[in-house]
């Protein structure tokens, strides 16, 4: 699987980019603030809809386009499967009326995240990464969560549901102890919780597992 080319508009420090990639392994290199990195960012975007980089997508249209009635910003790659299967998958980031919308089309029809994450494969190293030998156990449950999402679509259902839930749980939670909510309500959310968090678990075991089955061969 390849990108054949990648179009960005609004994105980042890029109004527009037009580039075709061979097929060949690639190395990036220039000067600072030359939009290495966005164009690295935006092939991640593509691949999961997230930003390594910030958790706010807004931030992620170009700064010129604050003052326009409709920012917006549009992300498109060409990809070729390993089997020679043509996608196009595109992602349109929109603030329209104070409001901010994702859109998300494969092949013209449009889709769900969940629909699309794992179409482009990516493996991401930063130099942060390093924190998943060095840092906080949340780290490493970051990247299992990014590298199983690719792979396992139940994984990131269950995932996008316990990371919907968990907010509204505590919000009620908020609520009890003010005496404004009630606490039966709690199965319901309790309920939820337990059927993602329990695919979620055993997916971050079999990871494992197999991360030291590779690890011993190593």
């Amino acid at each position: 699987m390849y990108i054949e080319h990648l179009s960005l508009t609004n994105f980042r420090n890029y109004a527009r980019l037009e580039t075709t990639f061979p097929k060949i392994p690639i190395v990036l290199f220039g000067a600072n603030a030359q939009g290495k990195t966005s164009l690295l960012e935006a092939i991640y975007y593509l691949a999961t809809s997230r930003s390594p980089y910030t958790t706010s997508d807004r931030q992620l249209i170009h700064w010129r386009m604050q003052d326009d009635p409709t920012p917006f910003a549009r992300l498109v790659a060409e990809i070729v499967s390993a089997s020679g299967v043509y996608h196009q998958l595109e992602i349109t980031l929109l603030l329209e009326n104070q409001r901010f919308k994702k859109v998300i089309r494969h092949n013209g029809m449009d889709k769900r995240v969940m629909d699309v994450v794992g179409l482009l494969k990516v493996v991401l190293f930063l130099p942060q990464d390093l924190a998943l030998v060095e840092g906080s156990p949340a780290e490493r449950r970051r990247f299992m969560d990014t590298t199983l999402a690719q792979v396992d679509q139940t994984y990131y259902q269950a995932l996008e549901l316990y990371e919907r839930v968990m907010p509204q749980r505590n919000a009620l939670l908020r609520r009890i102890a003010e005496q404004q909510g009630s606490i039966q309500e709690l199965d319901y959310w309790d309920e939820q919780l337990v059927q993602a968090g329990s695919v979620i678990i055993a997916g971050r075991q079999q990871f494992l597992r197999e991360l030291e089955h590779d690890a011993q061969r190593a």
